[in-house]
């Protein structure tokens, strides 16, 4: 939203001096109405002047302006435009749980042709074919289940500390004695031994 920028006097009849709270939100802002007099030549309204685009929102949208008690005394506009821009709101969007990969093969319907060579010794083949890679991936699924520890050797708990700190994360005051120390290594497959 753009909109020209002017600077705008802002009055209170019959006060010589104000200084209001306005309410804007959950925060209110302090404006000091100043400069009024009251004589037999006439009265000179207390006033405030801001070319701030906030602050004569403010003003403008108090209940003070609504009821009459704040008055527009003087509005010049100048030679800017107020670019007022607003958050555009932030969506939550459910990140959706990926879907589990098969790794079970799933064999397409096969047309019978009569030109079609013999395809009973092919299945034959592909079927001990498909023994072998299951009973690979098998051995592969415990290989992966075991996780292979590593050994690390410490002289004091401080240099264990730093270890685990720095390579996996851990606070060091979690890590109050030696079997937590130990116990923290082992979670990350790490043996670590004090020498």
């Amino acid at each position: 939203m753009n909109t020209k920028k002017t600077k705008t006097t802002y009055g209170v009849y019959n006060l010589i001096e104000w200084h209001a709270r306005l309410r804007m939100g959950k925060a209110t802002v302090k404006v000091a109405f100043t400069g009024g007099s009251i004589t037999t030549q006439g009265v000179t309204p207390a006033t405030f002047t801001t070319e701030n685009p906030v602050i004569q929102f403010a003003i403008e949208n108090s209940p003070e302006f609504h009821n009459g008690k704040i008055k527009v005394v003087r509005r010049v506009k100048l030679n800017g435009v107020v670019e007022i821009e607003c958050n555009v709101p932030k969506v939550a969007l459910p990140i959706p749980a990926p879907a589990p990969i098969s790794t079970e093969s799933v064999d397409a319907p096969v047309k019978e042709d009569e030109n079609a060579p013999d395809t009973q010794a092919d299945n034959e083949v592909e079927a001990e074919d498909n023994a072998e890679a299951e009973d690979n991936a098998e051995a592969e699924d415990n290989a992966e289940t075991v996780p292979a520890t590593t050994q690390v050797e410490f002289s004091c708990n401080d240099d264990a500390k730093d270890y685990l700190e720095q390579t996996f994360g851990f606070v060091r005051s979690k890590l109050r004695n030696r079997e937590d120390i130990v116990a923290a290594g082992k979670a990350r497959g790490v043996d670590i031994i004090f020498v």
